[in-house]
């Protein structure tokens, strides 16, 4: 369990408060409302619903409990554990997305596992790039949910939620250097969840530059390589083209396109 973040472990503390929420608190109580008034408005409203009312606490119960696996399955089986981690999400949705997130996080951080990790030093005479701000992007899909919500439509809800995580996701990305370049090594971070890997050059067996996304090969053990894509889109818009060029510029001369790049 010392791979699982403290992030992790707050998310699933997250989703036990909530499931005991809705087993000791909400569930009594509904079903005393409903004994004692039930032609009442909360009656009426849940009418076509109360079926999956009644079943969901359990429901949760058990999804709290399959979380608990995907913990013990992310050094084991961490593709088994994403789908688990997901399906939770569904069933505890909005409260379980914020362990799914944190778990894919820590999958990542396991396969990266045999990369070094560093404190990022930045070097302004080396080409260095951030995260693309996605703060008009999140502050669109949350107005847009509010409104349709407004109106009447309940899937706005997930345009809201998306919002958030994506703002979430940037104030992650603020300040930290998504790819710098220098002449021994790479340093990458992945995704804005991340920390900053050092990858030498020396480590490098090939890489792909397919469409915006640059593929990264990396031998990690004798015969054995971990591919690490880097989407270029993710890149501050302004530089993006230039990115892309000094990349292929770089990697170039340092012998290490070994594919051809695809436009």
């Amino acid at each position: 369990m010392k791979h699982v973040s403290l992030s992790t472990c707050g998310g699933l503390a997250i989703s036990v408060l909530t499931t005991a929420v809705a087993v000791l608190i909400a569930s009594p109580l509904l079903t005393n409302n409903l004994s004692v008034n039930p032609n009442g408005m909360v009656a009426v409203i849940i009418k076509e619903h109360r079926e999956i009312l009644s079943l969901w606490p359990w429901a949760a119960a058990a999804a709290v409990l399959v979380q608990g696996v995907s913990l013990w399955l992310l050094t084991r089986s961490p593709l088994t554990g994403k789908c688990l981690s997901l399906l939770t999400t569904f069933v505890l949705f909005p409260f379980g997305l914020y362990f799914h997130i944190c778990y894919l996080a820590d999958c990542k951080r396991w396969e990266l596992r045999m990369l070094q990790e560093v404190k990022p030093e930045l070097k302004p005479e080396y080409p260095q790039f951030g995260f693309c701000d996605e703060d008009p992007l999140a502050f669109g899909l949350c107005g847009i949910g509010i409104l349709t919500m407004i109106v009447g439509i309940p899937f706005g809800g997930l345009a809201v939620v998306a919002g958030v995580v994506i703002f979430v996701r940037n104030l992650a990305g603020k300040k930290k250097t998504a790819l710098m370049v220098t002449p021994q090594a790479l340093f990458i971070t992945p995704n804005p969840w991340l920390g900053c890997y050092r990858v030498p050059y020396t480590q490098v067996s090939a890489v792909a530059v397919v469409k915006n996304q640059l593929r990264i090969q990396i031998d990690i053990d004798a015969g054995k390589t971990i591919t690490v894509p880097v989407n270029i889109n993710v890149l501050d818009r302004d530089l993006r083209r230039q990115a892309r060029g000094i990349l292929l510029d770089k990697l170039a001369h340092a012998g290490l396109l070994h594919e051809p790049v695809a436009v």
